[in-house]
């Protein structure tokens, strides 16, 4: 099994509006900080390699998995489902712009891991029905219960 990752009620942003991708990682990386979860370097290193590296994933509901082991104390996911798509180019550097509705802000402490963590979130998403739940959750407790049900356990949800 992949490696546990934090998160909390405090790490669900439901039904959120952005202007724009990086004021997205902004605020959920902000989250992951409050919690002592990273430090200053973070979220510069993770703004940047979005740029380089971007994360949309083109599936039935478009998701992104923005990711970086820069500045990570410990590994953790922060997720935001969104009532108004915000743009991330597609991760396979085809240069496409995708309309995303749930955003996923990881740091993951081993980077030999990170394959199989992301994996895990993208297969969970392969399917419409997945994501629309997530879409449609109205608390932060009915997110989290989904989503760990459909990744297995992977997360491991603490104050």
């Amino acid at each position: 099994m992949a490696q546990q990752m934090k998160t909390n009620e405090k790490m669900i942003l439901l039904h959120q509006k952005f202007a724009d991708s990086e004021e997205l990682l902004t605020k959920l990386a902000g989250l992951a900080k409050d919690q002592g979860l990273v430090d200053d370097t973070y979220l510069p290193a993770l703004v940047a390699r979005e740029k380089d590296f971007p994360t949309g994933l083109e599936f039935p509901i478009n998701i992104s998995i923005s990711h970086i082991e820069t500045g990570v104390k410990r590994s953790f996911v922060c997720i935001t489902t969104l009532d108004e798509p915000v743009m991330f180019k597609s991760m396979d550097l085809s240069g496409d712009e995708l309309q995303v509705q749930v955003a996923f802000v990881f740091g993951i402490v081993d980077p030999k891991s990170q394959v199989e963590v992301l994996s895990a979130f993208a297969r969970a998403f392969a399917n419409e029905g997945a994501i629309r739940s997530l879409l449609e959750a109205e608390t932060e407790k009915e997110l989290l219960d989904k989503l760990n049900a459909m990744l297995d356990g992977m997360l491991a949800i603490e104050d």
